[in-house]
């Protein structure tokens, strides 16, 4: 049994060849599913900008969020959850490059490193947030009194642009992506 999962393992084939200098060599050819976008490359190159804007205007809500100077700010148990938000917004927008380089017709690794990256980012960026909000109300509830109310209230609902932007992209994704049909290649 291995202990490394590879989830193209049967995706890939070879063919034993013998090149210029009369060496055996291995040619390598996919052989997975296709993913095939419902539009064509023009299409697709208008699906850029609202990707690249909807992972950097998560980007801002959370830095905007992080220049709040609340009390809650120097506890440990609210910082982590804020600063592991910007986790899956760097992978998203490392799945949006990888989408701008990918074809219409895309392999299974690249329909996962590009829009699959950016649907499950986009979904994570938004538990996250919430998490950091519930976060949030559990330190007012239980250190009530010895912090400034409206920094908190304005920290705590800096949470709703970050889970609105990430529903906006959610519906983004349900219009533009949810259309693609899957071709089996074996």
């Amino acid at each position: 049994m291995s202990i490394l999962h590879n989830p193209y393992k049967g995706d890939y084939d070879h063919v034993p060849e013998v090149d210029k200098k009369g060496r055996f060599r291995d040619r390598f050819f996919y052989i997975g599913d296709i993913y095939v976008l419902p539009f064509d490359e023009n299409e697709k190159k208008k699906t850029y900008l609202p990707c690249i804007t909807y992972g950097v205007l998560m980007l801002a809500a959370v830095l905007v969020q992080g220049l709040v100077n609340q009390t809650s700010s120097r506890t440990l148990w609210i910082v982590l959850p804020y600063f592991i938000q910007f986790l899956p917004i760097l992978f998203y927008l490392v799945g949006v490059v990888e989408y701008v380089t990918a074809t219409p017709r895309m392999t299974k690794p690249q329909y996962d490193k590009g829009i699959g990256r950016m649907h499950f980012c986009g979904a994570a960026v938004m538990v996250i947030a919430a998490i950091s909000a519930l976060c949030e109300v559990v330190y007012l509830v239980i250190r009530r009194g010895q912090y400034d109310i409206k920094l908190e209230i304005i920290y705590f609902l800096l949470h709703i642009p970050v889970i609105l932007v990430g529903i906006k992209f959610g519906r983004y994704y349900n219009k533009h992506f949810s259309q693609i049909t899957v071709e089996s290649g074996k």
